[in-house]
Parts: structure tokens; sequence; C-alpha cells
């Protein structure tokens, strides 16, 4: 399989040089996911990505919930959610190729992880991002 390698457009800039900059990091790990699957050796780089991928989630996830928390003018329901889901899916993924270490779990969470990206960005709205810049975020 060929994957695409996503580069970072100005478009996809929230504003927040801290937001874009995690943003930016998630998208070097997209890549090297498709570098692997390129390159087949996915099954030697396979524990690899994976924990890349939880280590990223849970310390982007943890430094956003610690940032609302703070901020009580926003609902912090509708990320944890989709936080949520995602670590689900993530995990479900790890377990589904620790079961059957197939290249095919590795072509689907590329798939995932390239669609989920642009969805998640679009919830930074210009309100969220107005709410977090006058709470000093940059």
């Amino acid at each position: 399989m060929t994957t695409e390698v996503l580069k970072w457009k100005e478009e996809y800039s929230v504003g927040l040089h801290s937001v874009d900059k995690q943003h930016q990091r998630f998208l070097e790990i997209i890549n090297l996911l498709g570098r692997y699957i390129a390159e087949k050796n996915y099954k030697e780089k396979g524990h690899q990505i994976f924990f890349t991928l939880l280590h990223f989630a849970d310390e982007y996830l943890l430094k956003e919930k610690m940032l609302v928390n703070s901020l009580n003018e926003l609902d912090y329901s509708f990320f944890r959610e989709k936080h949520n889901e995602f670590i689900e899916k993530l995990k479900y993924f790890k377990d589904n190729y620790a079961e059957n270490r197939s290249e095919q779990v590795f072509i689907d969470l590329y798939n995932y992880l390239k669609q989920m990206y642009p969805e998640y960005l679009a919830h930074y709205t210009p309100t969220l991002i107005k709410i977090l810049k006058e709470n000093g975020i940059s």
C-alpha cells in the first residue's frame, strides 16, 4: 500500500501556537505510521506506534483536560466523550493487532487517523479559540 505524507497546512492552524504544535505532532505520528506501512516494517514497529499514539493521546488529553477544568465557561463533556472514544478506538486497534498481527490493522488505523484529524480540528470553533486566547493560551 502506498501512503501519502500529510503536510501541515496553514488552514489547519487554530491560531494558538501550543495547540498547533500538538496538532503538528499528531500529523507526524500519522506520517510515521504511513511510513511503517509503506516500508512493510509494521511488524517490527507495531508496538512502538501504539505506544507513541497512546502516550501522545494521554499527554495531550491530560493537558487539555487541565486547561479546560480551569476555565469555568467551557463545558468539557463533549471533548471528554470524544477523547474517550479516541482512546477506546486506539485500544481496539492495539488489541486487534496483538491478536492477529495483521497489516490490515495498521491500514485501518492509518485511515481512521487520517479521517478523524480534520473532524477533530473542526471542534476548535472561533468561540473556543476566543475563550482560550482570553485565558492566556497562546
